[in-house]
């Protein structure tokens, strides 16, 4: 049963509390949570607040560009959705993504996609209504040559040829800053990795498994599965 709590937007003041639930959640540190909120200053959220106040689920939302034949649509991106550990299974949750999605719409957000934490949590988010429309395989990274995050974002856009998620220049700022990625060429296209990471290895990458999921939010239409990358691991 759905414990009595407040949804509401959320604002600049709530950014410790949503860091230190992010963190409790996903055990980052609070330098990748500083990070985040660094680069991303147009970063959306939603939280669920109990009866004292205390914020007890976040969703946060980017908005990102859907690169298709034929055009391009705004989506949301949803990501680092926590919910503190003892008000779980109560549905805070799923209404608080539900409540995130009526405004997305009403922004004009075309589509809502997120990054299921675990294999498990594909089927949660199916209750919601999101399907698998993203895949990928995970190629440890080849080596290369370094090259900058500009021209590494114009050779992925040139290597995309699929439906897919064509990322802003915030993003790879945050992978830089929060886990020390840089940019390479590759003998046979690009790759971001860090010392310990692999972000995305292309077009080695394409293919594969389901990663992520999809829902339309307005206008229904056919997608076919397409790419969405390194989803800010």
């Amino acid at each position: 049963m759905l414990t009595s709590c407040r949804l509401r937007p959320a604002y600049a003041a709530d950014i410790p509390a949503m860091g230190e639930l992010w963190r409790q959640v996903f055990g980052d540190s609070e330098e990748v949570t500083d990070a985040f909120y660094r680069a991303f200053p147009q970063c959306r959220a939603a939280v669920a607040e109990n009866g004292a106040g205390e914020i007890i689920s976040v969703v946060h939302t980017l908005p990102q560009t859907l690169v298709f034949p034929g055009g391009t649509l705004p989506v949301a991106y949803l990501y680092a959705i926590a919910t503190r550990k003892d008000c779980r299974g109560q549905g805070v949750a799923s209404t608080l993504v539900r409540f995130t999605e009526a405004l997305l719409e009403r922004l004009g957000y075309a589509m809502a996609v997120l990054t299921p934490a675990e294999p498990s949590l594909f089927a949660f988010y199916a209750k919601l209504g999101y399907v698998p429309a993203f895949t990928r395989s995970r190629t440890p990274f080849p080596g290369g040559t370094e090259i900058s995050a500009e021209e590494y974002r114009r050779r992925r856009e040139e290597l995309l040829d699929l439906p897919h998620i064509a990322y802003g220049q915030d993003t790879f700022r945050y992978l830089e800053t929060a886990y020390g990625v840089k940019f390479y060429e590759t003998a046979t296209g690009v790759a971001a990795a860090g010392e310990n990471y692999t972000a995305e290895v292309l077009p080695e990458d394409l293919g594969g498994k389901p990663f992520a999921m999809a829902k339309w939010l307005s206008k229904p239409r056919p997608l076919p599965q397409g790419y969405l990358g390194f989803a800010l691991e």
